[in-house]
């Protein structure tokens, strides 16, 4: 490991996780391990899972954990009222 590699922190693991979960729609701890590492960082498997599983619990993330690794992604979101149904009948804008 390069000794002038940065060292991770709860913010790095957070932006890593996030843009990974937005590409692939979810990520795992290899997956982080490996972004951060591309990117400069001294990351080690175990300290990126507790990051990470800290992170998920803090953001309210789904996890599903298979045995043998932990999958992360963003939860499902409800969705929004359909504000449609209310339209005045002549179509007019509401905003």
């Amino acid at each position: 490991m390069n000794a002038g590699a940065k060292k991770i922190n709860q913010q790095a693991v957070r932006m890593a996780a996030t843009t990974l979960i937005l590409a692939e729609g979810s990520t795992t701890t290899l997956d982080v391990k490996i972004h951060l590492r591309k990117r400069g960082y001294q990351a080690y498997q175990s300290d990126v899972s507790d990051l990470l599983f800290a992170v998920a619990q803090g953001e309210n993330w789904a996890m599903n954990d298979n045995g043998t690794y932990r999958v992360y992604y963003f939860p499902n979101l409800t969705a929004l009222p359909n504000y449609r149904l209310n339209l005045p009948k002549n179509n007019s804008r509401i905003f």
